[in-house]
């Protein structure tokens, strides 16, 4: 949690420091008739790679390098994350091995802002709540086979979804210079976003035969998710309708296996008993914007 408030930190602090750059305000005139970084503020596409980390029933089955694209806005994405290792895990419950496993995972995000200040210190630093539902899915594939039996394998899977809505705090900059910068034009805007979500995680049937694991059952747990984002944006790059993007995205997310009990969200959410079951990602991205 410390270091989730490092980064909000860090990334209203980002917000803030582009105003002491800009050497005088732009007269009443001036901010009617001129056009502004907020005007040009659209949809993103992006890409990037990711540490990936999932962790369930006391033990790890993926930790390494996904990669990631996400299209949308802050308030409003989606973002799709895959990756594979050819590492050997050991399913400590029954002593069989998996390999080559193979992440897939899907995130969801919508929501809205409610503002709690429109301009902060007179600055076009707008302050607010977001309010934000967020949904995931995480499939999780790997090559199974018996102890000692190399010669009987299978695909098996694990399937997660989860549903959190949450609130949390926000802050977004737009920045117009009044000299232009050569290539990168005179629009910027930043935007820094941390929620915490609690809900509901839920692990469906397998829909591969799995000869390892007895437990077809579905599950219903509590969970509690984080987020945090920071972008930058450049808005018409080279005088074009087009710009670029840059920034990172942090999502953690815990869950217990069930039965679902709402005592245990609430300690979760406060964070007195954090769920043993973890998914977590970070990563850089960069991208266009229109």
């Amino acid at each position: 949690m410390k270091t989730i408030t490092n980064f909000v930190l860090a990334g209203l602090l980002v917000l803030v420091l582009p105003a002491a750059l800009k050497a005088q305000d732009n007269n009443q005139e001036t901010n009617e008739t001129a056009v502004s970084a907020s005007d040009y503020r659209g949809q993103s596409l992006v890409g990037g790679t990711m540490p990936f980390y999932f962790h369930y029933e006391n033990q790890t089955w993926y930790n390494e390098l996904a990669y990631m694209a996400m299209i949308g806005t802050p308030k409003n994405n989606l973002l799709i994350g895959y990756g594979e290792s050819g590492d050997i895990y050991t399913d400590h419950a029954t002593g069989n091995r998996a390999y080559e496993t193979q992440i897939f995972h899907a995130s969801l995000q919508l929501g809205g802002d409610a503002t709690i200040w429109d301009r902060f210190l007179r600055l076009p630093l707008h302050v607010y709540v977001p309010i934000r539902f967020h949904s995931g899915y995480n499939r999780l594939m790997f090559d199974g086979q018996y102890a000692g039996n190399d010669d009987n394998a299978a695909r098996s899977t694990k399937n997660f979804l989860n549903a959190n809505l949450g609130a949390g705090l926000g802050a977004s900059y737009d920045l117009t210079v009044l000299d232009r910068i050569p290539i990168l034009g005179s629009d910027f805007s930043f935007d820094a976003v941390y929620t915490r979500n609690p809900g509901v995680m839920i692990r469906f049937i397998n829909d591969d035969d799995d000869p390892f694991d007895n437990d077809n059952g579905n599950e219903v747990g509590a969970a509690v998710s984080s987020e945090f984002l920071l972008m930058a944006r450049v808005h018409r790059f080279l005088e074009a309708n087009i710009g670029l993007s840059a920034g990172m995205r942090f999502s953690k997310l815990n869950w217990s296996a069930g039965p679902y009990e709402f005592s245990e969200l609430f300690s979760a959410v406060v964070g007195d008993d954090i769920p043993p079951n973890e998914m977590n990602y970070s990563g850089f991205f960069l991208g266009i914007t229109w």
